[in-house]
């Protein structure tokens, strides 16, 4: 009997453990998709050398081209002109930060995104090599949300919602399936000229037939430390008038280099490689004789020459070019009228 009786529990047992194990909750396995994420990874910015921004449009693409030259972004599209460092590095932190979910993997509603390859907007970062690119991604309409956006792949049709606004780091602020032109001046560096009084022996601006020579030279000063008189060298400016040098005020010579050696443009609007082959455009801007310009020389007798052209609007300012790198800025009379007035200042500070 109690055989019997062990018997019935044991198969109890086995039902019982059986209805447990069928029954017992399984774990899932986890959808990436349904996870925040990042969108781009494996590089850095330090890694990205070229960019490139295009909508497609019925004609030509409305396209901005940056590269990395010699460690200086230059914007290919507009005149080979020195890109501004600030706005291409917001540009790639937001998209190497930039984390999201994804929202859809249909084709079907791309076109609600406005994310299409010709509704979208293209972003393309390459390295060095210029081969694969770093990141290929289209962008899509504007959120409801001002700092968020919808970005795919190209190539992919994963719309992820992502927690950065990258039409607001591209400057668009309309509807991006409208795009037809793009804005090349918002990533022009405007900081024309960046003249330190430091990196240069010899400077001189003429104006007007007014030339105003200055030269570094070594000067012996006297000190007094506690009880005692000390000598030490020092490296002076002066004012080379013939074959003297004449001391100045060095406080008036660091005014000077503040409006002299930092012009700052208001735009550029054009860039001259060859002065003799592109006689016509040298004359167009008034530089083929300029009354006024600008000369800094460096120990090792490198010069710069930063020339004034004709004005471009009544009273209103400037052509200048910087011929290190032949880019024509306009510059604001009010500025030029910084750097002109010198030639008759400067004389004065002698000590």
């Amino acid at each position: 009997m109690k055989d019997k009786m062990l018997i019935r529990l044991a198969v109890v047992f086995v039902v019982l453990l059986g209805i447990a194990l069928i029954t017992k909750p399984r774990q899932k396995g986890v959808n990436i998709d349904e996870l925040v994420q990042n969108v781009v990874f494996g590089f850095s910015t330090d890694d990205v050398h070229h960019i490139e921004i295009y909508k497609e449009t019925e004609g030509d693409p409305a396209e901005v081209k940056l590269s990395k030259v010699d460690g200086t972004w230059r914007v290919l599209s507009h005149f080979n002109a020195l890109g501004s460092k600030s706005k291409v590095d917001r540009l790639l932190n937001d998209v190497l930060e930039m984390t999201g979910k994804v929202r859809t993997t249909d084709p079907k509603h791309l076109e609600t995104y406005k994310i299409t390859d010709t509704q979208g907007l293209h972003l393309i970062l390459k390295g060095e090599a210029e081969t694969a690119p770093l990141a290929n991604l289209i962008i899509g309409k504007r959120s409801e949300d001002a700092n968020s956006g919808f970005v795919r792949i190209s190539g992919k049709d994963k719309v992820y919602a992502v927690d950065k606004n990258l039409l607001s780091s591209l400057s668009v602020y309309g509807d991006v399936d409208t795009v037809s032109v793009m804005k090349q001046s918002i990533w022009v560096e405007l900081q024309a000229t960046d003249k330190k009084a430091d990196d240069y022996a010899e400077a001189a601006l003429v104006s007007g037939g007014k030339t105003v020579h200055l030269r570094k030279v070594d000067r012996t000063k006297e000190e007094t430390v506690g009880d005692s008189t000390v000598t030490r060298q020092v490296k002076e400016w002066t004012l080379v008038r013939g074959s003297r040098e004449i001391d100045l005020d060095q406080t008036e010579v660091n005014n000077f280099f503040r409006d002299a050696g930092k012009i700052r443009g208001t735009e550029v609007t054009d860039q001259i490689t060859n002065s003799l082959m592109q006689m016509d455009r040298v004359s167009r801007y008034g530089l083929d004789r300029p009354a006024h310009y600008l000369v800094f020389q460096k120990a090792d007798g490198t010069r710069e020459e930063v020339l004034f052209g004709k004005e471009y609007e009544k009273d209103k300012g400037y052509y200048m070019e910087t011929r290190e790198n032949g880019l024509v800025y306009k510059v604001a009379k009010a500025n030029f009228d910084k750097i002109v007035k010198w030639a008759d200042e400067l004389p004065k500070k002698t000590k």
